[in-house]
C-alpha cells in the first residue's frame, strides 16, 4: 500500500469507512484497510509485552495464595514469592511488606494468629503445584505492622509443609556485588494473568544500607505486583528481593532499590 494510500485511510472517519464498504467494488480495498490497521495494532501490542530481558533462567518465581479465617481478605493470588535453599532446608521467601496491604482489621503484628489461615505459593500458570508452607519463622508480636522500621528487613520466612512444584529453591550469593555488574528481577506484575516469568534487567549502581540500589536496563512500565520477587545475578544465585525504591542522597535521584539479603543469611544460620 502506497504513502498516499496511507495518508488517505488516516483521515477517513469510522462512519465513514462504514459507508464506504457498503459498495461491493471497494470490498477487496477495505480488506486490505483493516488487514493493514490490524498488524499496526498488533505490532504496537507485540512491543508493549516485549519489555522484558533477553536473559533466560530455570523456573524460580512464585506468586502467593492467602487464606484468611475471615474469607472476605482472601488472596488467591498476590504479588511474588520463590524458594530458597539452605544446607538440607529449603524455605519460602516473600516481602513482609504485604502484611500491611492485605491485613485484616484485627492484625496489629508481623503474627498471623487468629488471622491468616494459610499462606502457600504457586507458580501463575500451574496453580496445581502449590507451595504449602507450615510456619512464619520470623513471627514477632512485638513488630507492629504500623511501624515504618517493621519494614526495615522486609522479607518473611516460611518454613515447608509440602512442595509440590517443580520451581528450583535458590542459592544464595556469597560474594560481594560489582557495580556496573547486571541483575535481574524475576517474576510478574500486577496485570500480568498469564504467561512464564518475566525477566527484567537492571545494572548495579550501589548497597545503601540494607538496599541495593539498580539502575534500570530492561523494565516494566509499572512494578506493582513485583513485591517478594527474587533477584538473581547472571549464573540464577540470590542477591536480594524485590521491596521497594530508595532516593539516593548523593544524586537526589530515585532507584529500584531491592531488599539486600544480608539479614536473611543471618536468620537462616541461626
Amino acid at each position: 500500500m502506497s504513502c498516499r494510500a496511507k495518508r488517505w485511510i488516516s483521515k477517513l472517519t469510522t462512519i465513514e469507512i462504514l459507508r464506504y464498504a457498503h459498495n461491493d467494488k471497494n470490498f477487496k480495498l477495505m480488506k486490505s484497510i483493516y488487514l493493514f490497521f490490524f498488524l499496526i495494532s498488533a505490532s504496537i501490542n507485540s512491543f508493549a509485552q516485549a519489555k522484558v530481558s533477553l536473559k533466560k533462567f530455570d523456573e524460580i518465581a512464585l506468586v502467593n495464595e492467602i487464606a484468611f479465617f475471615d474469607s472476605k481478605f482472601d488472596q488467591s493470588r498476590f504479588s511474588c514469592g520463590f524458594l530458597v535453599k539452605y544446607g538440607k532446608d529449603t524455605l519460602a521467601i516473600t516481602a513482609k511488606h504485604l502484611l500491611n496491604v492485605i491485613k485484616s482489621e484485627q492484625m496489629k503484628a508481623v503474627s498471623f494468629e487468629n488471622n491468616i489461615k494459610s499462606w502457600n505459593l504457586y507458580p501463575l500458570t500451574k496453580k496445581a503445584e502449590l507451595v504449602i508452607t507450615d510456619k512464619l519463622l520470623n513471627e514477632d508480636k512485638g513488630e507492629l505492622l504500623k511501624n515504618k522500621s517493621t519494614y526495615v528487613n522486609d522479607l518473611l520466612v516460611f518454613s515447608i509443609k509440602e512442595n509440590r512444584s517443580k520451581v528450583k529453591p535458590l542459592e544464595i550469593r556469597t560474594a560481594p556485588l560489582v557495580p556496573g555488574e547486571k541483575l535481574y528481577a524475576i517474576g510478574w506484575t500486577r496485570k500480568m494473568e498469564s504467561g512464564e516469568q518475566r525477566v527484567y534487567e537492571f545494572e548495579f549502581y550501589k548497597i545503601m544500607g540494607n538496599r541495593i540500589l539498580l539502575k534500570d536496563v530492561v523494565v516494566p512500565e509499572l512494578f506493582g505486583g513485583l513485591s517478594g520477587a527474587p533477584v538473581v545475578d547472571e549464573n540464577g544465585k540470590l542477591v536480594g528481593i524485590v521491596s521497594g525504591s530508595t532516593t539516593d542522597p548523593d544524586t537526589k535521584q530515585r532507584y529500584f532499590s531491592p531488599y539486600y539479603l544480608t539479614e536473611l543469611k543471618s536468620f537462616i544460620g541461626k
